[in-house]
């Protein structure tokens, strides 16, 4: 399998190297109709309700980082982008959350491990 057909995940959907450019280089820019939203979310395999799902956790967040930024020039808490990117990893299916607290645990899935291994993370 060349390089250009390795599944890479990108923005919660899995499509190959050259898919993800070659779509990028014609929308570069571009809004993409209702129609044409459609036909990408059919060719990629989702729903209409994981679709639905995916844009409701990115409004989500959008709304959250405009409410709650930090001032420029003030240290980041680590912490709290490590939990964040928790649950948000949580909400893509790549880690199982069980139990609360300090007695919180994580667990990753099968498609959690192709997905973090996209960010380098591949040691738990």
């Amino acid at each position: 399998m060349g390089k250009n057909k390795k599944p890479i995940r990108h923005m919660g959907m899995t499509m190959t190297e050259e898919e993800h450019r070659k779509w990028h280089a014609e929308h570069e820019g571009k809004e993409l109709t209702e129609a044409e939203h459609r036909q990408l979310m059919e060719h990629m395999g989702i729903s209409e309700e994981e679709d639905r799902q995916w844009h409701e956790a990115q409004q989500s967040s959008r709304e959250d980082r405009a409410d709650d930024s930090a001032p420029p020039g003030d240290p980041v808490n680590p912490f709290a982008i490590g939990g964040a990117f928790l649950q948000y990893c949580v909400r893509q299916g790549w880690l199982i959350q069980q139990g609360r607290g300090r007695a919180m645990k994580y667990y990753v899935t099968k498609a959690g491990r192709a997905a973090l291994a996209e960010y380098g993370i591949t040691k738990y």
